[in-house]
């Protein structure tokens, strides 16, 4: 930086100039040093912040700010030799104001050199960042104990920042993933795709789950996959807006909910069993309320029975169903019409009175259903079939061979 100090011109018209761009400056503190590091100069902002009056630090080193300890290591005496060298420098540090209270300060310090380069002095220009600075620890406090990974991307996909439990659940270090593309995160099969699901979110920034209804998957710094849900919210800083993601691995979730998924498939396979009862004879007594899912799964099994021992009757026992409404009426004459097209004769026994009369009133067509009240009568309903069509198959067998005979 260079100034008219020190060089031609009016030098009280120049220091009445500065001081009063100084004065301009409502946010910071600025202040004009000498050389050795001697107040100059000190604004009326200089003033409200430190406590200080010009008159009781003009002439004074600036080291008054200063704490004892940073006074005895001469950390002055080193910031203006790195400003000397460095045209400009910023430190981050403790300063005192008058009454002893301490505050945290970001300073920056400018050398001002004369016509021949050398260093006629420096401006000096402090910020409080006291309280920004307990925001932003309390902050990373908070992110530190947030119960899962966290992990702040910038609009250019860059991480920004990571928690402890991000390293813990990734495996990386905290300084290898800070400026690296959040995709080193994503599997490699979803890198491609995952530019378009960021640029989409930042399009419409709002708290929301990523990938609705999707399986997402992170990777570890070893390449393992591993499933996760992710939750983004949108956050605005002075450096820009910012992506933070929650991240949580659903794991055990995701096992459980098979493992479900498995035991409710057991229990379904045990309320509908097929029993053979007789050669060619299947069984299927129906117990409790049928859904959508256990009819689909009562006519698969049925149907797989049928194919195994190549059954000619199946006997549907309804006398476990405590109503028999429209929707019930229709899963089983689709298991009936299923078993059919492999040729199989269906009965429905434990028909009830008040069944058939609530059948009867809902005007439920159940086609040429045969049906006995009990599972005895349709059993031995089931064997009048058998026989019958036994009879039908020796007749025409005896005709075929007459007929070859002939």
């Amino acid at each position: 930086m260079t100034t008219p100090l020190g060089g031609g011109g009016d030098p009280q018209a120049s220091l009445r100039d500065l001081e009063a761009m100084l004065d301009a400056v409502t946010d910071h503190a600025a202040v004009k040093l000498g050389p050795g590091g001697e107040v100059v100069l000190w604004s009326r902002t200089a003033e409200a912040m430190t406590g200080y009056t010009a008159d009781e630090v003009v002439g004074r080193s600036v080291s008054v700010l200063h704490t004892e300890e940073d006074r005895e290591a001469g950390l002055v005496e080193q910031e203006l030799d790195s400003a000397r060298h460095d045209e400009r420098r910023e430190f981050q540090g403790w300063r005192v104001r008058r009454n002893g209270e301490r505050f945290l300060a970001q300073v920056t310090l400018t050398p001002v050199r004369g016509a021949d380069g050398t260093v006629t002095g420096f401006v000096k220009v402090l910020r409080d960042v006291t309280e920004s600075a307990r925001a932003e620890s309390m902050f990373h406090g908070l992110l530190e104990s947030a119960p899962d990974a966290m992990v702040i991307v910038s609009q250019d996909a860059r991480i920004v920042l990571v928690n402890r439990q991000a390293e813990a659940l990734f495996g990386f270090e905290r300084s290898e993933l800070v400026g690296r593309e959040i995709e080193v995160l994503v599997p490699p099969r979803f890198r491609d795709r995952h530019p378009g699901h960021r640029n989409g979110f930042l399009a419409d920034p709002r708290l929301r789950p990523m990938g609705a209804g999707l399986e997402l998957s992170g990777m570890r710094r070893d390449g393992t996959e591993f499933p996760v849900e992710i939750s983004l919210s949108p956050m605005d800083t002075n450096e820009g807006r910012l992506v933070v993601a929650a991240i949580r691995d659903v794991t055990e979730r995701r096992e459980t909910e098979k493992r479900l998924l498995r035991q409710r498939d057991e229990i379904l396979e045990l309320s509908t069993p097929v029993i053979q009862v007789w050669d060619k004879v299947l069984a299927l007594p129906i117990i409790g309320t049928l859904d959508t899912l256990r009819a689909t799964r009562l006519t698969e099994g049925l149907l797989e029975k049928i194919a195994q021992t190549q059954a000619e009757v199946a006997i549907l026992d309804i006398s476990g169903v405590p109503t028999i409404d429209t929707q019930v009426a229709q899963h089983l004459l689709k298991t009936v019409q299923a078993a059919a097209l492999m040729g199989t004769v269906s009965i429905m026994s434990g028909v009830r009175p008040e069944t058939a009369q609530s059948m009867v009133h809902l005007g439920i067509d159940m086609g040429r259903l045969r049906s006995r009240s009990t599972l005895q009568d349709a059993l031995q309903l089931a064997l009048a079939v058998l026989a019958e069509r036994a009879g039908t198959a020796t007749t025409a067998n005896r005709a075929l061979i007459s007929g070859e005979e002939r």
